[in-house]
Order: structure tokens, then C-alpha cells, then sequence
């Protein structure tokens, strides 16, 4: 859909408000047909969910003593810092977590995780910032209403409310990240880490088995949400991990997780602060 203010301010942030945009419906617990997500009961070894392996073969080097999951998320580097290797596994893995995310506009939701791991990018590697950039960009809509009809504005302002996720309070809009969203970003840094998609991750679990993968990814997930602005939000991670760990798609599940644990639960996104 084209909309007059969105073609005058057009940077990344409207993309990734358009990328929102797509994705609540799929990610709202009040949604009645709603599709469950694959699950792996005790995340079992020698299993294909979905048409995803999880026997996934992985480097020595992940699978040595001397590997830090948590340290290889924590110092990701920018794409235009990424050998033509690590360029090709992120891609892969961004083409997957588009896949898996259901979505329609399959393009905009790309870009906006692409974006997310490009320096260039404003979105950067900040989730606070994209939520701040994103409430701004439903104030300019508000202070912009004189620019469009009443019907007009109404469909604009009912689109972002039915689809995005947000809240209109007296003094500002307020608006979460979708679940599907967070959980594409969090699949990602893992993924890169540990050398694949959600097959290599399970495959990581699997080798580490349950108990110490609570562990790890616990450590991993509060330390980068601490690095991307939403510290409030590390205090729910290790009950999250701890539930999202019998599932395949364990950074969508996080995500849902954190959501039910943040300011306004259960609404199928995420306040980061």
C-alpha cells in the first residue's frame, strides 16, 4: 500500500514499519487459527520437523570445549566486515528465517533484518533505537493528519493498530517489535554463530544436550539484549530459553516468552523498553 507521508519520509524505519506491518496477524496469541509451531519433544536427536534437518553436521571448532557461544553473538561482525563465506551463511539464514516467517511482503521483512546487521544501516544493532524511531514515525502521522482526508487518516491509523502492535496513550504512540521479528534477529545471531539455520542450532543443543544448552543460551541471549538496548527484558531470558528449548524455532519462542513477561503480555509483540 502506498501512503502519501510514508513515500515523503522514506528510510528504513518505514520499511521496517511496513515489515511489522505483515507480521502481527501471525504472531498474535488472540489470533483463533492460529498455526502452532513445530515442536521437538526434549529436542530429539535424529529428527526432521517440518522438512528441516536437525542432524545438521556442524565445524569442529563450534562443536570444541574451547568454543563461547556467547562470545562469538556478542562480537558479530557487520555485514560489509564478513569474509564472502560468512556473507553466503548470512544470507542463507536470512532467506530461511524470511521463509519461516510467513509473511507476505517476504522482501520488506528481509531488508529489515538484513538492516539490522549493517552498520550502515540506523537500525543497527539497537532495538531500542528502532522502537524509539518508530514511535516517532507514528507522531509525525499524527502531526500530519491535516495532509490527508478523514478516511484517509483512519485507514492509515487502523492499519497500524490492527497490524503492528501499538498503543495510543495521551502522551505518545507506543509500539513493540513483533514477536516474529525479535525471533528472526535472535535466530540469526545464533545461526551465525553456530554456523547455520534453526537445523544447526538444534544440532547445537542436541550436542550439548538440554541442561547445558539452557546455559549457554541464556548467558548468549541476556548478553546481547544488554548490547541492543533492552536490558529490562534479560531478567525473563532463562525461563524463556528454558521453555523455547522443545521447540525448533527457539528465537521465535523466546521472543513469544519475553512477550508474555513484558509490560503489556501476550499482545504478540515485544516492549523493549
Amino acid at each position: 500500500m502506498k501512503i502519501k507521508f510514508m513515500l515523503k519520509r522514506a528510510t528504513i524505519l518505514t520499511v521496517f514499519v511496513f515489515t511489522l506491518s505483515a507480521l502481527s496477524p501471525l504472531t498474535s496469541f488472540a489470533e483463533p487459527n492460529q498455526v502452532k509451531d513445530p515442536v521437538l519433544e526434549g529436542v530429539l536427536a535424529s529428527e526432521t520437523v517440518e522438512g528441516i534437518d536437525t542432524t545438521v553436521k556442524l565445524d569442529d571448532s563450534v562443536l570444541s570445549k574451547s568454543f563461547d557461544l556467547e562470545e562469538e553473538v556478542m562480537n558479530l561482525p557487520s555485514i560489509n566486515e564478513m569474509t564472502n563465506k560468512e556473507k553466503k551463511l548470512f544470507y542463507q539464514i536470512v532467506d530461511e528465517q524470511t521463509e519461516l516467517s510467513g509473511v507476505d511482503e517476504k522482501e520488506l521483512f528481509k531488508e529489515a533484518i538484513v538492516d539490522f546487521f549493517d552498520e550502515n544501516s540506523e537500525t543497527y544493532q539497537d532495538l531500542t533505537g528502532v522502537q524509539s524511531e518508530l514511535e516517532k514515525e507514528m507522531e509525525s502521522l499524527d502531526n500530519n493528519q491535516n495532509d490527508f482526508s478523514d478516511n484517509q487518516f483512519a485507514t492509515i491509523k487502523n492499519t497500524f493498530s490492527d497490524m503492528i502492535g501499538i498503543k495510543e496513550t495521551q502522551a505518545a504512540w507506543k509500539i513493540g517489535l513483533s514477536v516474529r521479528v525479535t525471533g528472526a534477529i535472535i535466530n540469526t545471531a545464533i545461526g551465525i554463530a553456530v554456523g547455520g539455520g534453526v537445523g544447526a542450532i538444534q544440532s547445537f543443543i542436541i550436542s550439548k544436550g538440554k541442561k547445558e544448552a539452557q546455559k549457554i543460551f541464556t548467558r548468549t541471549v541476556t548478553s546481547k539484549l544488554k548490547a541492543w538496548g533492552a536490558k529490562h527484558l534479560a531478567t525473563a531470558v532463562g525461563v524463556s530459553v528454558a521453555f523455547a528449548l522443545n521447540y525448533l524455532d527457539i528465537g521465535t519462542q523466546i521472543a513469544k516468552q519475553l512477550d508474555k513477561r513484558d509490560k503489556r503480555p501476550n499482545n504478540g509483540w515485544v516492549d523493549i523498553y
